[in-house]
Formats: structure tokens, sequence, C-alpha cells
């Protein structure tokens, strides 16, 4: 018997993948070593992706998966209140406040005006959203390896929205986005990435100027080589989601992993 995972499942299951990845490199960086913190923190990340991505909120109440959901998560959510900072609070309405601000209407602008409508400022937010991710694991935003992991991040994860934007070119232009794939065609849009791809290795000299942040040459080096591969097998394959989805978006394992081993 052959068995086949819906791509929506997967895409789902690979973002809540991504979440912990990235709340992992900060408690990497950090070496965060007592356990309840740790899990705490993750547990809020997990939550808030599941609540983002998978949560039906057209009916919170109606089935009885979502009511056992809510009802941990009051639960469990109670209880990881005071292992959490302040820092890693405001981290967490951070994030909140960018996803609403991705989501929302503002009548008061332009009626029915959303800021994801506009060109690059959703993948903008994107890109920020995740990253953050980061600092919420570290508990800070102050050293080197934070601030470059962070910026890094958003800058990959930003451009990496644009390569699943090609994807949903006829969603997008259903809904009126204004996406790079759909202002400056698939073949440019590419080309305009990998140059971003290359550039965000400025990041890594411009943080790793101290001779015990060189693995951090080591990681980005890596992380562009395999987005410019990326983007070349989505040259040649635009319709592909295992290079449009599930290897861009594993993105944020390959940093978790290449972390570990080289920092």
């Amino acid at each position: 018997m052959k068995w086949a995972i819906h791509s929506s499942v997967l895409i789902k299951f690979l973002f809540i993948l991504a979440t912990i990845s990235l709340v992992g490199v900060g408690q990497l960086v950090v070496q965060q070593t007592t356990w309840m913190p740790a899990l705490a923190t993750q547990y809020m990340a997990f939550l808030g992706t599941w609540l983002l991505y998978i949560f039906d909120w057209r009916a919170p109440f109606k089935k009885g998966a979502q009511r056992v959901f809510i009802l941990q998560a009051l639960i469990l959510g109670f209880f990881a209140l005071p292992y959490l900072t302040f820092f890693q609070w405001s981290v967490i309405g951070l994030i909140a406040f960018l996803s609403a601000l991705y989501q929302v209407q503002l009548p008061f602008v332009k009626l029915q005006f959303q800021l994801k409508k506009r060109l690059l400022v959703k993948n903008i937010l994107i890109g920020l959203s995740w990253a953050a991710l980061i600092p919420l694991g570290a508990g800070h935003l102050m050293t080197t390896e934070i601030q470059f992991l962070f910026w890094f991040m958003a800058v990959q994860v930003g451009y990496g929205s644009v390569i699943r934007d090609i994807t949903d070119i006829a969603h997008d232009q259903k809904h009126q986005l204004q996406t790079l794939p759909i202002i400056f065609g698939v073949s440019k849009t590419i080309r305009i990435l990998q140059l971003v791809n290359w550039i965000s290795f400025l990041l890594a000299c411009y943080f790793a100027q101290e001779p015990h942040f060189q693995w951090i040459y080591a990681v980005a080096l890596l992380v562009i080589c395999y987005k410019s591969l990326l983007l070349y097998k989505v040259k040649q394959n635009q319709s592909a989601k295992l290079w449009t989805q599930y290897l861009n978006i594993s993105t944020c394992m390959l940093i978790f992993i290449l972390t570990y081993f080289l920092s």
C-alpha cells in the first residue's frame, strides 16, 4: 500500500520544523542548558506557528480537535508564562504585531488596503517575523552571532518567500497582490534573487571580523550555495514544489544543523 502525504500537510509540518529549528539556533548559540525555559520557549513558538498556519479560525470551537488544542494551549501556556523573560514576551508580541500587520485591512488608508498587497512588503514582514525566532530562542539580541543570524535569516526567509510566490502567481493575480514574479516575470525575478542571495554574504563580512567568529563565514557561504542551487533548479522547473516549497522552507533546518556543527 502506497502512502502519500498531501502537499499542504507536508508544508505545515515543515513550518513547524522550521520554527523549532530557528528557536533552536538561538538556544544553541547561547548554550541554553536549563530544560524548562528551553521547552517553554519552544512550546510558545510552536503554538504561535500552529495558530498562524494550521488553526482554523473560521470555526475555532466546531471541531473536537480544535477544542482540545485550545484547552491544552490555555493550560500549558499558563505554565510556560514564568519561564519566559520580558524580552522574549516582547519578541512574541512583535511577531504577533507583524503577522497582524501582514493580514489586516487598513480602511483608514484606502478601502480594503492591505500591506501584503504592496510589492515586497509581505516578504519583508515574513522575513523579520521568522528571523525574530532566533533572538526569541537566545533571549537577547546583543551578541554578534545573534545579530548576524537574525539579519542573515531575515534576508534568506524574506527572499525565500519570493521563491514561494513563483508558484502562486495565479492566486496572487486573482487577489491583486503585487509580487516580484508578477511585476518582473519569473526569469528576471530569479536573477534578482540570485543577486540578493550572494550580496547577503556581506553580512558575514560585517559581523565576522573577530577570529572566533570565523564559523559565520562557513554558515553563510554554505547556505548561500544551497539557495543558489535551489534557485537554479527553480529556473529549470518553476512548478516543482520540491524546490519552491519543501527544500526552500528547509533552509531553516539547514541553518540549525550548520550552527550545531560549526559554531
